[in-house]
């Protein structure tokens, strides 16, 4: 009688196990898709469109993208890792640059406003 049981156990111990593994699958699944990038959009524009302006504005010459790089990154208080993920983040989803670069267009045609207000 015990083997008749122990028989009904171990396909019953192998579903819950499975249905255990499944779940925590999911759970990671849905965590990934729910994740945010480490820099907050409307500050992962304000740094974007800070790296084109000063790429723009210096010469070649003057300093390299690393440099470059350096100054934005130490003005906004973010690091080459939060700046990769964030990218990263991006191309997981290029649906998510189309809405990035339209409010970067934007913020950019701002910034250029309010430099042709000042004297």
């Amino acid at each position: 009688m015990s083997n008749v049981k122990s028989q009904k156990l171990i396909p019953n111990l192998i579903r819950d196990q499975k249905t255990y593994y499944l779940l925590i699958l999911l759970f990671f699944f849905i965590s990934a898709c729910e994740k945010e990038p480490p820099i907050p959009e409307k500050e992962f524009i304000k740094v974007y469109v800070d790296l084109l302006i000063v790429q723009d504005t210096t010469s070649v010459d003057t300093l390299s993208l690393d440099s470059v790089k350096t100054i934005v990154f130490t003005r906004h208080n973010i690091s080459t890792e939060q700046y990769d993920e964030t990218i990263n983040y991006y191309n997981s989803q290029p649906e998510k640059w189309v809405a990035f670069f339209d409010s970067a267009t934007a913020y950019a045609e701002g910034l250029k406003k309010e430099a042709e207000k000042q004297p």
